[in-house]
């Protein structure tokens, strides 16, 4: 009995060990996503470099303290966001792209996609989609997270490449 309690013990601190270190290694260029909005998993993060291409399916950090609206400031009195907390995204639509949004889902250039949305959050607070069709114009980019009550353009709307710091990989 004793040594299964040992072994229990062992194994608690352990568990608590990885997930104290996992949660600090943004420092260290990873990054553990603990959000609805992309699947729970470290990802690599490498800053954004200027001229680098961002392509569909690209995920990348957005800086809060430089893109803003009235939709994004509802979503951090809501509590949806973190003003200090970069959000972690995946790239949808590109410049050039149209996207149009309807009751059943997300329609980019005429291609509808699985990505639902959704009229109300998680605590019944109401959830108005963004006004569409939009053209993305150059720079800016449709922001995406598979839950349709998750915080993304679907609501908020483009967002410009400037906002974005860095781009993130999937680790495990």
């Amino acid at each position: 009995m004793k040594k299964k309690v040992c072994v229990f013990c062992l194994l608690l601190t352990s568990l608590c060990a990885m997930a104290l270190a996992l949660a600090e290694t943004h420092h260290l260029g990873y990054r553990v996503n603990r959000s609805d909005s992309l699947p729970c998993l470290v990802y690599r993060i490498t800053p954004l470099k200027k001229n680098e291409p961002i392509q569909r399916g690209d995920c990348v950090l957005i800086d809060l303290s430089t893109f803003t609206n009235s939709v994004i400031e509802q979503g951090i009195e809501r509590g949806y966001v973190n003003r200090n907390e970069p959000m972690l995204k995946r790239i949808s639509g590109i410049p050039g792209d149209t996207i149009v949004l309807n009751r059943n889902c997300l329609i980019v250039n005429g291609k509808a996609t699985n990505i639902t949305v959704a009229s109300a959050d998680y605590y019944g607070g109401k959830l108005r989609a963004y006004p569409t069709p939009i053209t993305l114009s150059p720079d800016n980019y449709w922001l995406i997270s598979d839950p349709a009550r998750c915080f993304d353009s679907r609501y908020f709307g483009s967002v410009n490449r400037s906002a974005f710091t860095h781009k993130a990989y999937p680790v495990f």
